[in-house]
Parts: C-alpha cells; structure tokens; sequence
C-alpha cells in the first residue's frame, strides 16, 4: 500500500497550476448498440415404424441422413462454443495474470490525498487529475439528471469517457463486461482483443452515419480495468482510438487515468450498474 500512496506522491511533479473547468451537459443515453438476437439449435429427431425390416425404405434412409447431418451440425456447434470458451478464458486468463493497477488507477484506501497539495477535480465517485490544455466534461442522464459519463478531451478530435461499474467483490468482472460489450455491438467493421496497457483491450471500427446520412466509421477502445468493487471503464475515441502504438493522445489519456482516483462507497448497487458522479464543492 505504502508504495502505492509514494506513486500517487510522484503526481505533483507533473501537475498542472491551474485546474480546468468542469462543464455539465446533457445527452441523449448512447448505447453500444441493440441487443443481437440469440441462436438456438433444433434437435432432429428420427422415428422408425414398429416392424423391423431387413432392408430400410426410403423415407428411413431420409431419416437416417436428417440424424447424420444434425449430428455433424451439433458437433460442429460444440466445437465453435469450446474455441470461443477457450478464446474467453485466454483473455481472461491475461487479466488475471498481474497486477494492472500497480501504477494507477488506485481506489481511494489505496492512497492519502491529503500527503499532498496537487490540485484534482473531485467528481464523488472519481477524483481526477486533469493537465493543462484538458477539457473536462459530464454527461448526465437527460431523464434523471444523474451523471453517468466523464468525457476528457486533449486534443482536436481525440477524447475519451469514464464510467465507473459497480461490481461483486469477485475477479473476473472485467472480462464480463468486456464480453457485454462485444455481444451488444452491431455494425462493427473490425471488433477484436489485443493486450493493452490494462490487460485485455477491446477494439471496434462501427459503422455510422451523421444527421445528414453521410457515411462514415468510429473507432473505438475500451480498457476495462477492475479494482474493489468496481470496474473503470476507459474508452478512447477518435485520435486516441487510432493511436494504437500510444505515441500521440493516447499516451497523455493514459497517464489520465492512472492518476485517477476510485471512491466507489460502501452503498449497496445491482452488479454491473453505473456508479454516479457527484461533483463536491471546493
């Protein structure tokens, strides 16, 4: 923990004079996309008549074929559901695999804030570090006014949301929200994993078009990160989504949140809803 807390230390060195202003908005909820629709498989069943014959007739022969291929469709299906469990359990195999919060994002029994005099925006269930230059924005729920989003902005077409989940205690959050995400995806061009900074890194190219029809593509990234109760979902977007090698906005969106500060709190909420933000007055 101790050297957790000398890391959190080390932000002063780096921090900004003067911290930008936080700006409120209201949007519309922007889900990933519909829900796709689920497959079922059709079992075949063959009857075959009382007496028995010593040569099958032809509708016999029909049902013996019908059961063949059904047997070859559903071994098949077993093995597309066996590599895409193997293909999970990898991903989520490498999530487990080390600590990817050793350098941040840290939880706020992680870290004592008060060892220092670094300016930070304290958004309730997030305390930031924003750089100068940043742009900082909320994005709440137009129904409910609730804060749901942080949006960050570093540079021209180059940001990134923050949503915080609450989770079970249990490991493995991470990699199910992931797989959410990826069953809840329509339109995606180019969807797969790669290792990132945080463990497994989600990445989408989807399709989209603007008010005036005109066709075009978003790319996306998702770091999923989880700590105590909780999972940090970083997703960059434009520039920073391109920026796949991180030697542009995405380095600097990066170093973001791992200053960022977790206080999830000890309400009881449904595992997988968003945990809200609450700016506090200075």
């Amino acid at each position: 923990m101790f050297g957790r807390k000398r890391k959190a230390d080390r932000q002063a060195d780096a921090s900004p004079t003067d911290a930008p202003d936080v700006e409120a908005a209201q949007v519309p909820n922007q889900a990933d996309s519909e829900e796709t629709g689920s497959k079922a498989a059709a079992d075949h069943e063959a009857t075959t008549g009382d007496d028995a014959a010593v040569s099958p007739d032809a509708d016999e022969i029909d049902a013996e074929a019908e059961d063949s291929d059904s047997s070859a469709d559903d071994e098949a299906e077993d093995l597309d559901d066996e590599d895409a469990e193997a293909a999970l359990d990898e991903w989520a195999q490498f999530d487990l695999s080390r600590d990817w919060r050793d350098d941040g994002p840290f939880d706020i029994d992680e870290v004592d804030l008060s060892a220092d005099d670094v300016k930070r925006v304290d958004l309730g269930a997030l305390v930031v570090t924003p750089e100068a230059g940043m742009r900082i924005k909320l994005m709440a729920d137009p129904a409910s006014k609730t804060v749901l989003h942080l949006i960050v902005e570093n540079a021209p077409q180059s940001a990134m949301q923050l949503t915080l989940f609450a989770v079970p205690s249990d490991s493995g959050e991470a990699a199910h929200i992931r797989q959410d995400l990826i069953d809840h995806t329509e339109n995606a061009q180019v969807m797969e994993q790669v290792k990132g900074p945080f463990g497994t890194e989600l990445r989408r190219v989807l399709k989209a078009s603007d008010d005036q029809g005109n066709e075009g593509f978003v790319p996306l990234r998702d770091w999923l990160i989880a700590g105590p109760r909780w999972v940090l979902n970083a997703r960059l977007m434009g520039q920073a989504a391109l920026d796949s090698e991180g030697k542009g906005p995405a380095i600097q969106l990066e170093e973001f949140v791992r200053n960022t500060i977790v206080r999830r709190g000890d309400t009881a909420m449904v595992p997988g809803s968003v945990v809200p933000l609450k700016p506090r007055d200075e």
